[in-house]
């Protein structure tokens, strides 16, 4: 680990990201055109869950955290724009969160380890958090640590809303699941203003 990540706390880490600066990020993803048209509400509601994803992966970094297919757009929106994006992983984490696409594609194990994942993100999610969107979301990845230049696992798979999962190639309720690219996912008591919400909160 590097000498910048060394001298910071998860706490630490959890605070500047919740500080980043990601307009530059929402104002892209707001046209209708080079983005998903989203309003300024949406905007602000995926960057909250987004943080809230990051804020994960730092207090978490031995767990796959799995985010959201809105909350996976908003991480490569992030990621395109490649200084800022590079910076902000210097800055906060002291080392580049990779991105790998493939997770719960591969064959049927892997399906079922996005699944596991997903199911321990959403008990993360409300031990931190309480019920909000990532408690009944759809998921669309999954992000882990890398540290001394060793590469991260940051992985995208398809899962259900409900207990059973989707996957990519898989059969699946489409009535039930939630897939890259298709409906977004039900918003469910979400934190819409800024500011970090405390990491202490206990599930409700």
């Amino acid at each position: 680990m590097n000498q910048h990540a060394q001298q910071k706390t998860p706490e630490q880490i959890v605070e500047d990201v919740f500080a980043l600066d990601l307009d530059p990020i929402k104002f892209k993803l707001m046209d209708a055109n080079e983005g998903y048209g989203w309003t300024r509400a949406e905007a602000d509601r995926h960057e909250l869950e987004y943080k809230r994803f990051l804020a994960l992966v730092a207090k978490y970094p031995e767990e796959a955290i799995v985010p959201d297919k809105d909350v996976d757009k908003f991480w490569h929106a992030h990621i395109l724009d490649t200084m800022k994006y590079a910076e902000d992983c210097h800055n906060v984490f002291g080392y580049f969160l990779h991105h790998f696409p493939y997770f719960g594609m591969r064959d049927e194990e892997d399906a079922a380890n996005l699944a596991k994942a997903s199911g321990r993100t959403q008990e993360l999610y409300r031990q931190e958090f309480g019920a909000g969107k990532q408690a009944d979301a759809g998921y669309c990845g999954v992000a882990a640590a890398a540290y001394c230049g060793v590469a991260a696992a940051a992985y995208c798979g398809v899962a259900s809303e409900k207990a059973s999962a989707a996957y990519c190639g898989i059969a699946a309720d489409k009535s039930s699941a939630a897939y890259c690219g298709a409906a977004a996912p039900a918003y469910c008591g979400v934190v819409t203003g800024k500011g970090r919400p405390t990491l202490d909160q206990a599930a409700a």
